[in-house]
């Protein structure tokens, strides 16, 4: 049966490549035989081939499409019977995602469903920033099956805002795409040019990055690098920031021109994925973890804590990554069927999808000079800039045109400038009617075997109250404090105590939501000494 099919990932193809048919004799089917029959995937049975492609997930079956006629042909032709499959096996019991469409299953219906999701993952876990409304009794964030109409309507603006940042990521993606041929200028302007500006002095005194490390006037005399007479080091480093210069040059001239297209509405959702992208990024490991201490690349080894605040402003260089890399990176980290990898080390109880954004980050990090680090923050601080500047209400807007008439250079504008209703700040009172997603008194999962109850006016700002709001529900002492004074009942099957006013984990419990840049240690999952009670990381 169908419902019993384990799901077939892209990297499980090859073993589809079946031999002989159904039925064959031993004989038939003797690699050493002369008889054997060879069946492509594509020249199996309709009814087959159905079975097969029910068993996939969303990437395959896209991956599929596009490389056979055939299969793509019964995929259309059955897509009502395989497309909830599909589904199904991409997000498990994600009930309120995969609701039937009123229009019928399609391709474009399974392919909103990857910026549908990624929206309902970023709403649900951004209760785990480092501050909940300490006035107000409520943590951010929106359930993922929470089905009342306000989440419904956060999470259509920020699966349009996903669409959006795709779009832009789609341009870099292209233009990197094209060999250096289409981009160049003519050799002899070229040579010269080059020449010119690959000279110490040039160098020492044009560069205009503070934070660059690899030009300024201490390396005009520092003898170390000089250029020979034939090809050098230093000239084919010129080459290569000359070459990320052109791009992205013209990946900026894209952006802008597909920025007019777009409707202030649009942009906005783009502004709002990024105001919960912000808290996804932590400067230390992950807590009750051991430090890596092999192979650690030199990004590691960074103050991430500058890099992440700058997100807000639009300048980070972790602004230029997400554009440079898409959704995809996200999507497989968020997975909510982990990888049966084995974890990357003896002591590691995580696999390593767990930093699968992490692992990009420092690899792309370290293979980079500051110099070209500070031009990919230039370019990605001008976009920002342009695309937050639509984003002002006219009173802003107009202040910040009268400080640039007075000669100001202002360079960025702050997430803060731009008003969300669903985002206030943690210090805001707010009623219990802005958070219809979540019942009074109820105790919300925030993290592993954390939870936190919902306390309307709950004064968590002073010493200790938060903590008193704070349950773990694990086992011995502990779980036994959580579970107090409520009748325990068993949980969803994963092995899971729910408790009257305990609420359930949810089909999101698998995903390793949050970034962990760093390598040092974190705080405590809350102060017990009573201090900054109001915080808590995870």
């Amino acid at each position: 049966m169908l419902s019993t099919i384990t799901p077939v990932a892209l990297s499980d193809l090859p073993r589809l490549q079946l031999k002989g048919l159904s039925g064959t004799s031993p004989q038939q089917i003797n690699p050493t035989s002369d008889s054997v029959t060879m069946r492509k995937l594509h020249d199996l049975p309709d009814d087959i081939l159905i079975t097969i492609l029910s068993a996939c997930d969303i990437e395959t079956i896209f991956a599929l499409r596009l490389s056979c006629t055939n299969l793509c042909a019964v995929f259309n032709t059955y897509i009502r019977t395989i497309a909830p499959l599909v589904a199904r096996n991409t997000f498990p019991d994600c009930n309120t995602l995969l609701t039937p469409p009123e229009s019928g299953y399609s391709i474009e219906w399974l392919r909103r469903l990857v910026p549908e999701q990624l929206a309902s993952i970023v709403l649900d876990k951004d209760k785990l920033r480092r501050y909940p409304y300490i006035h107000s009794g409520f943590p951010y964030g929106i359930p993922s099956e929470s089905i009342c109409s306000e989440a419904k309507h956060w999470r259509e603006r920020i699966t349009s805002g996903w669409r959006i940042l795709q779009s832009f990521y789609l341009i870099s993606q292209s233009v990197y795409a094209k060999s250096e041929d289409e981009l160049k200028r003519p050799n002899a302007i070229r040579r010269v040019s080059n020449g010119m500006r690959s000279s110490r002095l040039w160098q020492a005194m044009a560069c205009p990055y503070p934070g660059c490390t690899e030009h300024g006037m201490r390396h005009v005399f520092d003898g170390k690098g000089r250029r020979s007479s034939n090809s050098s080091y230093s000239d084919k480093q010129d080459e290569v920031m000359a070459d990320v210069q052109r791009r992205e040059s013209i990946i900026l001239e894209k952006r802008l021109a597909l920025l007019e297209r777009l409707s202030d509405h649009d942009l906005l959702n783009y502004v709002y994925v990024w105001r919960l992208l912000y808290w996804t990024f932590r400067p230390y490991r992950k807590p009750h973890t051991s430090a890596p201490t092999a192979n650690l690349p030199n990004a590691a080894q960074l103050n991430w804590s500058p890099i992440i605040t700058d997100i807000s402003n639009g300048c980070s260089w972790l602004n230029w990554f997400v554009l440079s890399v898409g959704a995809a990176p996200f999507l497989h980290q968020w997975s909510l069927t982990p990888s049966p990898s084995p974890p990357t080390s003896a002591s590691s109880t995580t696999s390593p999808q767990t930093h699968t954004l992490r692992d990009l980050i420092w690899a792309a990090y370290t293979t980079r000079t500051s110099h070209r680090i500070e031009v990919e923050r230039e370019y990605i601080c001008k976009f920002e800039f342009a695309l937050r500047k639509r984003c002002l209400t006219p009173e802003r807007l107009k202040r910040l045109e009268a400080e640039i008439l007075r000669g100001r250079s202002i360079r960025t504008i702050s997430l803060d400038c731009i008003p969300w209703v669903y985002e206030q700040h943690p210090l805001i009172s707010r009623p219990p009617a802005d958070f219809p997603w979540y019942e009074a008194g109820k105790w919300v999962w925030l993290d592993g075997e954390w939870y936190l109850q919902s306390v309307p006016g709950a004064g968590w700002a002073q010493p200790g109250m938060l903590r008193l709001s704070l349950k773990r529900v694990g086992c011995g002492e502990e779980e036994e404090e959580g579970m107090e004074g409520m009748a325990g009942e068993d949980g969803d099957g994963d092995g899971e105590k729910e408790g009257v006013g305990f609420a359930k984990k949810g089909p999101l419990r698998n995903v390793a939501y949050l970034v962990y840049l760093g390598v040092e240690d974190a705080e405590r999952v809350w102060l017990k000494g009573g201090e900054d009670a109001s915080e808590f990381a995870f």
